[in-house]
């Protein structure tokens, strides 16, 4: 395939706004849209689907501003999902426990949570114990409301449901007890790569169960709830070798769109991790595909 930059193409803007991660609908294939994390709703630029744009030149324009999407401070940089620096210090989304929930704090006395209502809003609530299959196979939790949106997000091409527990600390703690033994990452270059990795995922999950089971963990979840979810992704080309755009380094990426998996827009030049740059206003533009 002959690689072309959004560059030598008639290009029109179709969206503009504050990154965040894509929305997502578990279609066949799945679907893609854009949309604003602004931090005040009533600015927020209106979603734009993304799949109707395979095949054609798509180019993303960071316009150089970054915007808490928690408080709308103006930043030099983001930290963590979109945080300004006092937020990511204050704020309880961004707290430890969010990425290692095992190290919940919250019945701490000398260091409680930081906010009372996001711990029983968030964290306080029916949590799954999953098995996906992603750059191979991994195991995983996210709060049940976020089935089967999560799975995707990490470009999951199947997933099986564990175990649901009553909050994120206590399956964050069966999770990191497995971690000791399998796989809690995705190797998202991996992930890219392949359409569907070669691992049996109901046999590691029967397998999980009657570990958990052998543990005494309550919750595991009956053999009829426990189904394996399949994910198609809009993916036209698979890249041989992964290699991301940067947008602090260069605001333009872009060129031919050949993809869509997980959070990534894959391209003809390069993949671009669009939850990677939360925060950061950008003007996308597309291209008729005729080029000049």
């Amino acid at each position: 395939m002959k690689h072309r930059t959004a560059g030598v193409y008639p290009m029109q803007q179709i969206w503009s706004g504050t990154l965040k991660k894509m929305r997502v609908e578990a279609t066949v294939p799945v679907t893609y849209w854009l949309r604003d994390g602004y931090y005040d709703s009533d600015e927020r630029s209106d979603e734009r689907q993304l799949n109707d744009f395979l095949g054609q030149p798509l180019q993303i324009r960071f316009t150089g501003q970054i915007t808490c999407v928690y408080c709308g401070r103006q930043t030099n940089k983001s930290f963590g999902q979109g945080f300004c620096f006092p937020c990511f210090r204050a704020r309880a989304e961004a707290d430890i426990c969010i990425i290692k929930p095992e190290q919940c704090h919250y019945f701490d006395k000398d260091d409680p949570c930081r906010d009372e209502e996001f711990a029983q809003r968030e964290c306080f609530q029916p949590h799954i114990l999953y098995l996906s299959l992603t750059s191979g196979l991994k195991v995983g939790i996210t709060r049940r409301k976020n089935i089967p949106s999560r799975w995707i997000d990490q470009g999951a091409v199947s997933a099986i449901p564990l175990a649901e527990l009553p909050s994120r600390r206590e399956v964050g703690l069966v999770e990191h007890r497995l971690a000791e033994s399998f796989q809690d990452k995705t190797h998202w270059m991996r992930m890219l790569k392949e359409e569907r990795p070669e691992a049996d995922l109901a046999g590691m999950a029967d397998g999980l169960v009657g570990i958990l089971q052998d543990w005494g963990v309550e919750g595991v979840l009956p053999a009829t709830e426990r189904v394996e979810y399949v994910f198609v992704y809009p993916v036209q080309v698979y890249p041989t070798k992964v290699k991301s755009f940067n947008l602090d380094k260069n605001p333009l990426a872009g060129g031919q769109l050949l993809g869509i998996k997980g959070q990534y827009l894959i391209f003809d030049g390069g993949v671009i991790n669009l939850r990677k740059y939360t925060g950061y206003a950008v003007e996308v533009s597309a291209g008729d595909g005729v080029p000049t």
